[in-house]
């Protein structure tokens, strides 16, 4: 072998393998360009969905629970009860003050009706006693009767008058009796309607339909007002929520296609587009909102919720057929346009 070949073969020995390194390098580069250049990427993203809190309304002994962690609920179904006897003691006794106030009114209305008529009878024997009087009275100036008829005359006039006015008090009692009647019959009905609006509230139903997420409370535990008891997440609208870098938000807009992998699914696509870009950053929502009026601080490049829909799947399946669940974590890639 000649010299000559010898030293072809020594340079292809040592320019191949650099060759390789350079195109892998080259290789490398143009994807990771490509990449740059036609997406923006980001990690810090995750499978969203609405999530509603059920709360007492009300303190009280959780007396039944009728679901647990992972069950589909419909919207109104029955979750879990308070305990409710006090309430329902209560009721009761409530309801028979009403039934004692409208046996009082009705009595009331009776003895009513009973003076107003006694009393139309008395005014008639009042002015017959008031007509005898003083025709009586004519009489006795006149020599036509003794002084002893005559004092007979004055006398039952006067009783008949008196008789008369004690009535009229009679009826006026009766009028307030009736008044009291049923002033205690709307307080004892308001009551009731109180009470039986607590009765309610010791009854939690789903507002939404979906999945029972989490159960705060046990069976026996004691509700606060106010304290969520289970919390539903709704297993029928799912998106993706994306903390983009704030550098490059000016970059995205509403209806811009993003392509996006799930953790639980590898290898699978997903499509959709944005719909929604945050009017604030996330910081400013966070328990302990940063505080730079003082001037010394490190600056730290914020990030801004956006929300990127599931539309499709690169398989052709449907969205439904994925067991999606929120807080799942996702890789986005969002088209540059």
């Amino acid at each position: 072998m000649t010299s000559e070949n010898k030293n072809r073969k020594k340079k292809v020995r040592v320019y191949l393998p650099l060759a390789i390194v350079i195109v892998a390098v080259l290789g490398i580069g143009w994807h990771y360009y490509k990449e740059y250049t036609h997406y923006i990427k980001t990690d810090d993203a995750y499978v969203d969905a609405d999530k509603v809190a059920v709360s007492a309304k009300m303190m009280g002994r959780v007396e039944k629970m009728y679901v647990k962690e992972g069950d589909t609920v419909e919207k109104g179904t029955l979750l879990a009860e308070l305990d409710s006897t006090d309430l329902v003691a209560r009721k009761n006794q409530t309801e028979a003050a009403v039934e004692q106030a409208q046996t009082a009114l009705i009595q009331a209305q009776a003895q009513y009706s009973y003076n107003k008529e006694n009393l139309k009878v008395l005014k008639v024997n009042l002015q017959r006693s008031k007509d005898d009087f003083e025709r009586g009275k004519t009489q006795f100036k006149g020599g036509v009767i003794p002084q002893e008829q005559f004092e007979h005359l004055q006398k039952a006039h006067e009783a008949a008058s008196a008789t008369y006015q004690a009535a009229q008090k009679q009826l006026q009692v009766a009028q307030s009796q009736i008044k009291s009647a049923k002033a205690a019959i709307n307080t004892a009905k308001s009551q009731v309607g109180v009470i039986e609006a607590s009765l309610d509230n010791t009854k939690l139903y789903a507002p939404i339909s979906g999945v029972i997420a989490k159960r705060w409370l046990l069976q026996g535990d004691m509700a606060q007002p106010g304290q969520s008891v289970v919390t539903i997440s709704n297993n029928h609208d799912y998106w993706i929520t994306v903390y983009l870098e704030e550098t490059s938000v000016g970059e995205i807009k509403d209806g811009q296609p993003a392509k996006f992998t799930i953790d639980a699914y590898p290898g699978v696509t997903f499509f959709g587009k944005i719909f929604y870009i945050g009017s604030n950053t996330a910081s400013q929502f966070a328990l302990i909102p940063p505080n730079n009026a003082s001037g010394n601080f490190t600056k730290v490049t914020q990030r801004v919720p956006v929300k990127i829909s599931i539309d499709k799947a690169d398989n052709n399946e449907k969205i439904s057929q994925f067991n999606l669940m929120a807080g799942m974590s996702s890789v986005i890639k969002i088209i540059r346009q």
